[in-house]
């Protein structure tokens, strides 16, 4: 680690390209000094992680779908059967909701224990 304090005298103040007359205006105010901190390091890296939850909206589609298929007279079966097919589609998406979120917390747990 190395720190560094820079006075500013006329010269320098001069050699920055600070105009002659802004150059007593500024010592008389008392001139600031310039401090510099510089520290080492190994480098680094940045990971971006996104995840979107959407467990909870695939479960209240499947509860809507599954108390329409319940609440259904025979009559209109084409429907029923529909709902059927799109309560299995349900079924696999939230399965595979799980899924990703199990990774993604594994993923995450990986970054944290390095």
């Amino acid at each position: 680690m190395t720190e560094k304090n820079i006075g500013l005298t006329k010269e320098k103040l001069k050699e920055l390209g600070v105009p002659d007359e802004l150059v007593d205006k500024i010592l008389e105010s008392g001139a600031p000094s310039v401090n510099t901190h510089a520290e080492g390091g190994n480098g680094g890296s940045a990971v971006s992680l996104t995840y979107v939850d959407n467990y909870s909206s695939l479960v209240l589609v499947y509860t809507f779908l599954l108390h329409t298929i319940q609440s259904s007279s025979n009559r209109d079966r084409e429907t029923k059967q529909l709902n059927k097919s799109l309560l299995t589609t349900l079924e696999t998406a939230m399965k595979d909701q799980q899924e990703y979120r199990k990774a993604f917390l594994q993923a995450i747990n990986v970054l944290n224990n390095k």
